[in-house]
């Protein structure tokens, strides 16, 4: 009788302890070298996450295939991103859904542009100029979508430009400013490091609407008490962020999201501009999941579009 007390003591215990470690594991969040990002960065510095009872961590990565190859390999319990992410990796074992909208477009502030490198400004002055334009980008990610987007949108033929497949995003900046290559499709505040060296934006996201970069959960962690305290840490590093936005300055330059010399003007990134009450950019809508989901069938990219409630998290 006492052995038998003794190891259900035992056994309690241990199951104990294999609790307190999964309480406690760290979740690892991939970042993109975008401006938005640098939410998730300051909600870790701050001890945003800590307060709310997680303990998360950023892992800078410098092309969405990097992360996605991570997550596909159970690296990661979360990233940063956008929808075509989310339904390639779902589609191959990665089960995960958004909880986060970091950027929704808005005509008050630009996300993505299309630039021309200082070295060819004199040029390509507009859209009507770009002719075979060789553009540096990466196929069936968020850049490759926006070009669509913009051919749809902004009346630009498919052959107006010659897509030069470049995946990492830093090596596609410095082939832009050095002028190997005359145009490329960026996220802010790269945009802004163009232009600030010479550049010329021809093209913007501010007229379209939809939402554009997110984060994502793996399955193991969709429950609503962790996406619960996953988002109210995020909306307090953006209301952090947006009261005190030349603090948070040097942390971007420090994550190497924009270089030290363009700092200081770079217009910070906002995000509440959509009348939300947790001062967040709103969840994808159903809309947007067709249209994303469409887009990426008719390239072969997934095999079906997902319902909306197998990729963003609308609770349990």
């Amino acid at each position: 009788m006492h052995m038998q007390s003794t190891f259900k003591t035992i056994l309690c215990s241990l199951l104990c302890a294999g609790c307190a470690c999964v309480s406690a594991q760290t979740l690892r969040i991939a970042t993109l070298p975008a401006a938005d990002s640098i939410v998730l960065d300051v909600a870790v510095n701050e001890g945003l996450f800590k307060k709310e009872g997680l303990d998360v961590q950023t892992v800078p990565f410098k092309s969405a295939l990097e992360v996605g190859a991570a997550m596909r390999a159970g690296q990661l319990a979360g990233h940063f991103g956008d929808l075509m992410n989310v339904f390639t990796q779902n589609e191959t074992g990665a089960a995960q859904a958004v909880v986060i909208t970091t950027t929704h477009t808005t005509p008050a502030q630009r996300a993505f542009g299309m630039v021309v490198s200082p070295k060819h400004v004199d040029k390509i002055k507009s859209l009507n100029d770009l002719k075979a334009t060789p553009t540096a980008m990466s196929a069936s990610t968020i850049i490759d979508y926006l070009l669509t987007r913009m051919q749809e949108t902004a009346g630009v033929k498919p052959e107006a430009l010659k897509n030069m497949e470049v995946r990492q995003i830093p090596i596609r900046l410095q082939m832009l400013l050095s002028g190997q290559i005359e145009t490329a499709l960026l996220p802010e505040p790269l945009v802004t490091v163009v232009e600030k060296k010479g550049g010329r934006v021809i093209w913007d996201d501010t007229k379209l609407d939809e939402s554009l970069a997110v984060v994502a959960l793996r399955q193991p962690y969709l429950d609503d008490k962790t996406v619960t305290a996953f988002r109210k840490a995020v909306a307090e590093a953006a209301r952090k962020i947006e009261a005190e936005p030349d603090k948070y300055r040097a942390l971007m330059v420090q994550k190497r999201l924009i270089p030290q010399p363009v700092a200081k003007d770079y217009k910070m990134v906002r995000f509440s501009l959509f009348g939300r009450e947790d001062g967040l950019p709103p969840l994808p809508t159903a809309e947007d999941v067709k249209r994303v989901g469409q887009w990426m069938l008719q390239r072969g990219m997934i095999k079906k579009v997902p319902s909306y409630e197998e990729v963003i998290y609308v609770g349990k």
